[in-house]
């Protein structure tokens, strides 16, 4: 990886970690980030072993209010050990501030 990680990679981590697995268009729209620079980061971020994409056609949501379950229609990833460890060892938790989309 070539470039250092930043505040938004931090957060992104922080998100997965605490929603669990997400896809490149819905993270985009909730950090407000064009989708190609999405795609970048989490390719940077899965380089490195900090996320990985989640195997299998199903997905398990427990963020949402009750669990469901729902068949993958994209690629999803979810935060890995390395990613894990990496988020526990920052100093500073990063604030958790992103944008709703509309469905």
């Amino acid at each position: 990886m070539e470039r250092e990680l930043d505040s938004t990679d931090l957060k992104l981590l922080k998100y997965l970690k605490t929603l669990g697995p997400d896809y490149a268009k819905l993270l985009a729209a909730r950090f407000n980030i064009d989708v190609a620079s999405m795609r970048e980061r989490l390719a940077d971020l899965e380089s490195i072993d900090f996320i990985e994409r989640v195997e299998g056609r199903i997905v398990k949501y427990y963020h949402r209010r009750a669990k469901s379950v729902k068949h993958r229609n994209h690629t999803y990833f979810m935060i890995a050990r390395a990613g894990d460890h990496y988020l526990r060892a920052q100093e500073e938790d990063p604030e958790m501030t992103w944008k709703h989309p509309r469905r």
